[in-house]
């Protein structure tokens, strides 16, 4: 089979994995009482056209790994994140019928809340070979300290293939400039324990309102839900693109994010060959496309 009829069927097979939604909703996050938070207002989903075409180039060793000693899959661009709400995940299931690399699990959230599935989906997901991160849902309202407490005690440095994400999506009760202190104080500490720098997760609208020019030396995933890719109002680049929350998987039941790495770093000028590069640097916190 040649390279272009391979990249069609793979087209093909992707655009059937998703289930576009043309309502608005909102996110949501649940605590163990299983109330739910109200998140923010999200935009609705639908096809992401640029995913289709870009879907399968992804060179080797283009991760954001977080050692060399973990299980690095360079086979695709694409990847997914998962928590409690997924339920029961059949991951050998996932890794056959689905072209993905990586999965990033909620671990944390607050000062004591540890996901119920997390430790299950952290085995059986390296078991399966792919790529594992963890994420911790940030709650401006709880003390740095006590939100640094609970991811130490739950995501271990041993345990990760991705460096870590930290999930921001509400700033609470607190003022801005607590918000951002409060934050900036976290982020550092996550920093300063695994060695490496973060992710930092977000979505298109809440970046615009209180990210614009700060965090400049973290890399961001940015979450839209629609066909074009997010748009950043201080211009800054980010290296993924949470692009639905509606994925349909086989083997993951009901609906699931579905991320992919971006093709290229614009704001740094990296050519593809050089973009490769860019995910080692990530893990050291590096800049440079070389």
């Amino acid at each position: 089979m040649t390279k272009p009829q391979n990249i069609f069927i793979f087209t093909l097979l992707f655009s059937v994995l998703l289930v576009p939604n043309d309502a608005f909703g909102r996110k949501k996050d649940r605590n163990k009482h299983g109330r739910e938070d109200i998140g923010a207002m999200l935009e609705p989903d639908a096809m992401p056209i640029r995913a289709i075409q870009d879907r399968n180039a992804l060179a080797a060793q283009s991760m954001p790994f977080y050692t060399h000693k973990g299980n690095i899959n360079t086979k695709y661009k694409e990847g997914i994140d998962v928590s409690h709400y997924q339920g029961t995940i059949d991951w050998q299931r996932v890794v056959r019928s689905t072209n993905i690399s990586y999965v990033y699990l909620k671990a944390t959230e607050g000062a004591n809340y540890v996901d119920d599935t997390y430790r299950r989906n952290l085995t059986e997901a390296r078991r399966a070979g792919l790529s594992v991160g963890s994420y911790h849902f940030y709650r401006a309202s709880v003390s740095p300290q006590e939100q640094f407490n609970n991811i130490v005690r739950n995501i271990k440095p041993a345990e990760q293939d991705l460096v870590p994400i930290i999930d921001i999506e509400h700033r609470g009760n607190v003022s801005e400039e607590q918000f951002i202190r409060d934050l900036t104080e976290l982020i550092k500490k996550v920093e300063q324990y695994y060695g490496k720098k973060p992710l930092l997760y977000s979505y298109q609208n809440f970046y615009n309102r209180h990210f614009l020019g700060l965090f400049r030396h973290y890399h961001w995933m940015i979450a839209k839900y629609q066909s074009e890719s997010p748009v950043l109002l201080d211009g800054r680049d980010y290296i993924m693109w949470q692009y639905t929350s509606k994925g349909s998987i086989d083997g993951i039941k009901g609906h699931v994010d579905r991320s992919r790495i971006m093709g290229t770093s614009r704001r740094l000028g990296c050519s593809e060959q050089a973009n490769s590069r860019i995910f080692h640097r990530l893990a050291t916190g590096g800049f440079s496309c070389v």
